[in-house]
């Protein structure tokens, strides 16, 4: 399809990126690049060289600097028309539908094409005029890429950017190079607690033969796993990302090599390996003691339902025992969802904390020691299967809906926040007698926060973020005031049964805040000092089961943030270790022949790796980097295009 000549005015904002990016060359690194190479920059204002942009890319994409940290270099793929000024079309990728990849600053590249591609955004599409003068290499020579380009002609490309892959050098020595072709989903919370990690992965040779895989395993950051690779990629990503691996051998096997194990390949000695890793999820430990490990499968859905204490839900249930054993199974089949209210003991305590981590649409796997789950007495006394005494269970739960209780935001009447205050304080001096201090307190800090996050509850002098959402407010009374301290003062009583001594404190810091004379919080405060935190717990196990907003809400409080295209001049890569040298890729297939949801403790046995077409010769494209897309679980397959490999260094 010819490019429309129909253009106006180019786009002043290509301009001024670039006049911003050589001023700050001027400025800021004159030392570093010298007053040749600045000159050479600001002569790329040339005239001819102009953008018009026909499509905008996607919102938020996630792009890092090359001054940022461990930063390697950007693989694109585009697609592309280049013709002459008259019209006459020279090159097309879209003749035989086959993207162009290559790394920005490659040194085929043509140089004008290289400056064009990084001042776009993936997803965008956009024309180009470049003049002569940069339809070269950057070092003069004759470019492959774009191919059969006319000499000293002035050239219009249109162009589309359809993925940016950012590469990583873990160590900044090109021993284990980190390729993001998924990055983690927008706004999932990420565990800073956990040592564990549950991850798929499949590592080959450069001929493609598969040396280990797995479509599940879990492993200890600080023991790791397999290779020394692995503990180290996986400390640089979140989860939901997924990667691939270009691991030198001193990261691998070193000089010794791995002979064979079983039935999967032996590494030979000095072998660059090549993985695709995913990073599922944390082990998160959780529960009044840290005793229930969660793993999460697929994450919620995009409305972010999380489950608070006493929220009425619907759930699929699996429970097993940890030789596969079935005891336990509601919610499949013809089977309505099993509904239960959460935190009321209406299940056993691992279910209850379990599901109160949970978002809706959340799939997760559970596992539960004995004093969460039958204990000594076994289920004799439950409708379900025999589960032994002293049995440790696994749970898979799939969160199918919650309805939490009504947010006093939306509470319009002063009586209904004292009589639904009044009624969590109730319950909690209920649980508090029976010795259910972790669900007492959670009663009396929904109390507390019934009180704080309603609009009648806003205290002089303090900051309230409900005055932000324009929401009429009034200054909290004598009565409500007094209840707020009264459930303060229990919420630390609880906080020190359960040997939380420092969050008791704070507790009655806060009492003093509003009341400094207060005697009973001065002494409480004052022999506090002398226990210290033993604490072993869930961080957010005492206050799990309250959203201070509802989400509707939340994104009103967000600050908007304006994002403008990021142009990534290839000059600026010089003081990283990517010298723009070819690369290229193994053809490797990474399949999974396993479900998500039936994970292993050990890597499966691999077959070799059967050879695949290259997706450079059948236009196969992975998933653009600051995709928002949800990890489906699985490692895909036909992903020969995803493990490059960098050639013989200049160095070497």
């Amino acid at each position: 399809m010819p490019i429309s000549h129909e253009l106006g005015e180019p786009d002043e904002s290509f301009y001024n990126l670039w006049k911003e990016e050589c001023e700050e060359l001027w400025e800021e690194e004159d030392e570093l690049w010298g007053d040749e190479d600045v000159e050479e920059e600001l002569s790329l204002r040339h005239p001819g060289f102009n953008k018009w942009t026909v499509q905008q890319g996607a919102a938020g994409g996630d792009h890092i600097r090359a001054k940022d940290k461990n930063f390697y270099c950007f693989e694109v793929q585009v697609h592309f028309t280049g013709e002459l000024v008259d019209g006459t079309q020279f090159v097309s990728s879209r003749e035989n539908d086959i993207p162009e990849r290559f790394i920005l600053g490659q040194e085929d590249v043509m140089h004008g094409f290289n400056l064009a591609v990084s001042s776009m955004q993936p997803g965008e599409k956009a024309i180009f005029t470049i003049p002569s003068a940069l339809t070269m290499t950057k070092a003069g020579s004759p470019a492959s890429i774009p191919s059969n380009i006319p000499p000293n002609q002035t050239l219009r490309f249109e162009i589309e950017l359809i993925a940016m892959f950012t590469i990583i050098d873990i160590f900044k020595d090109e021993g284990i190079l980190k390729k993001i072709v998924k990055n983690a989903e927008p706004d999932r919370k990420q565990s800073h607690s956990s040592d564990f990690v549950f991850v798929k992965y499949d590592a080959c040779l450069m001929d493609g033969t598969s040396v280990s895989k797995s479509e599940g395993v879990e492993f200890s950051l600080t023991d790791g796993f397999f290779c020394p690779a692995f503990a180290h990629a996986v400390h640089t990503m979140k989860e939901g990302e997924e990667a691939v691996l270009i691991v030198k051998p001193k990261y691998a096997f070193g000089e010794q090599g791995r002979p064979s194990q079983g039935e999967e390949a032996a590494v030979p000695p000095d072998a660059t390996l090549y993985v695709h890793l995913l990073f599922v999820c944390w082990i998160r430990r959780i529960g009044e003691d840290q005793a229930i490990a969660k793993k999460t499968l697929r994450i919620g859905n995009s409305q972010r339902i999380h489950t608070q204490s006493q929220a009425v839900v619907k759930v699929r249930l699996l429970g097993k025992l940890q030789d596969g054993t079935v005891f336990d199974r509601r919610g499949y089949g013809d089977d309505e969802p099993f509904e239960f209210v959460v935190d009321e003991g209406q299940v056993i305590d691992g279910l209850d904390e379990s599901v109160m981590t949970m978002e809706e649409g959340e799939v997760a796997e559970f596992t539960i020691p004995p004093q969460h789950a039958f204990d000594a007495v076994g289920s004799d006394q439950h409708q379900f299967a025999f589960v032994p005494r002293n049995a440790t269970v696994v749970y898979k739960i799939e969160l199918l809906s919650v309805v939490n209780e009504k947010h006093p935001l939306y509470i319009p009447s002063r009586d209904e926040i004292v009589e639904y205050a009044s009624r969590k304080e109730e319950e909690g001096d209920i649980y508090f007698n029976l010795g259910k201090h972790l669900r007492a307190h959670r009663r009396y800090f929904k109390a507390r926060q019934i009180i704080e996050y309603s609009r009648f509850g806003v205290r002089r002098g303090k900051i309230n973020l409900i005055k932000l959402l324009s929401i009429p407010t009034s200054e909290i009374d004598a009565q409500l005031e007094e209840m707020w301290i009264s459930c303060t003062f229990k919420a630390a009583k609880c906080a020190i049964q359960l040997g939380c001594y420092m969050q008791a404190s704070c507790y009655y810091s806060e009492v003093l805040n509003y009341d400094v004379a207060n005697v009973q919080a001065q002494q409480q405060q004052t022999l506090l000092q002398e226990f210290p935190d033993g604490s072993s717990r869930d961080p957010d196990a005492m206050q799990r089961g309250f959203e201070q907003f509802p989400p509707e809400y939340e994104s009103e409080l967000q600050l908007n943030a304006t994002f403008t295209p990021a142009a990534f001049s290839p000059r600026r890569k010089g003081e990283h270790p990517y010298r723009g040298e070819i690369i290229g890729f193994p053809d490797v297939q990474a399949n999974s022949s396993q479900p998500a949801s039936t994970p292993s403790t050990a890597p499966s046995t691999p077959n070799p790796a059967t050879p695949q077409t290259n997706a450079l010769a059948t236009g196969t494209s992975g998933t653009p980097s600051g995709s928002a897309a949800q990890s489906s679980g699985t490692i895909n397959t036909n992903r020969g295009f995803l493990f490059r490999c960098f050639g013989p260094s200049p160095t070497s």
